[in-house]
């Protein structure tokens, strides 16, 4: 019985580890992703404080291309960042690192507008990183 609880311990000891070393790596978190159509969409994505703390964002398109024409992000006290962000993406592109003003942030939400360029490339994907 004591050596299964020294081996959970240090299992779990390990596993913070690990975590604490993937956080101090920097490692792109996905925040949350949404298809896109042909029409003008608008889309919230949640994220708050279990996510924790972000420095930078980055926008990822997938299997189509898409026009992304608004972003707003909102921090966990109210105070919105709206990155100048109207720009087309191929598919399989994506946004610079955008830097959040101040230092790591909690993200209550992210709320952004966009469509499908071309109908023939069928639905795509606009996913939302954090780091």
């Amino acid at each position: 019985m004591k050596n299964q609880l020294r081996t959970t311990t240090i299992l779990l000891l390990l596993l913070i580890a690990a975590a604490a070393n993937a956080a101090s790596q920097g490692r792109w978190e996905l925040l949350g992703e949404r298809d896109v159509d042909f029409r003008n969409d608008h889309d919230t994505i949640d994220v708050g404080r279990h996510e924790g703390k972000f420095k930078e964002l980055q926008i990822r398109v997938k299997d189509a291309p898409i026009e992304v024409s608004n972003f707003v992000v909102t921090f966990d006290n109210d105070q919105k960042f709206n990155p100048k962000i109207k720009q087309r993406f191929a598919e399989g592109s994506g946004t610079r690192n955008i830097d959040l003003p101040g230092n790591s942030r909690i993200i209550k939400r992210i709320d952004f507008t966009y469509h499908s360029i071309n109908r023939r490339e069928g639905r795509g994907k606009v996913q939302v990183y954090g780091r």
